[in-house]
């Protein structure tokens, strides 16, 4: 295998662990901003993490799930993290994926309990809204 074969592999494990890591903070934030970290919304993150986690265990992912009623995120943090992962893929179709895998995901959450909470909804809204125009193309759709 060639040094640039194996660079390339590391950067793709690199890159999926910070999806994972991002889509269980986002999980987190969209599981506990109504105020309740329902049973069914931890199970759910739980075991999308762990399938999630088949590249190996991610000790960071581990901690925060461990820690997820102590530790609030909040909205703007997981804007700002969601850009920063998204402009590290090379282009607009590779952005676009990742979004849609966390656009379902996050669906997914707010879903997990049954329960739409208005927070939920809103907080999702804001998510789109902020995120809408880094997805978008060269003629803004």
């Amino acid at each position: 295998m060639t040094t640039t074969t194996m660079e390339q592999q590391e950067k793709d494990i690199k890159a999926v662990e910070r999806v994972i890591k991002l889509m269980t903070k986002t999980g987190l934030f969209f599981g506990c901003v109504d105020g309740n970290y329902d049973d069914t919304e931890r199970q759910f993150i739980d075991n999308f993490t762990a399938r999630l986690s088949a590249v190996g265990p991610i000790d960071e992912v581990q901690d925060m799930l461990a820690h997820a009623t102590d530790v609030h995120y909040t909205l703007d943090e997981i804007v700002a993290e969601t850009r920063e992962l998204l402009n590290g893929f090379d282009n607009l179709a590779e952005r676009q994926t990742v979004a849609l895998a966390l656009y379902q995901f996050i669906d997914n959450v707010i879903k997990a309990d049954g329960v739409e909470h208005p927070a939920e909804r809103e907080a999702f809204v804001a998510w789109n809204k902020a995120l809408a125009q880094d997805l978008a193309d060269d003629t803004g759709n």
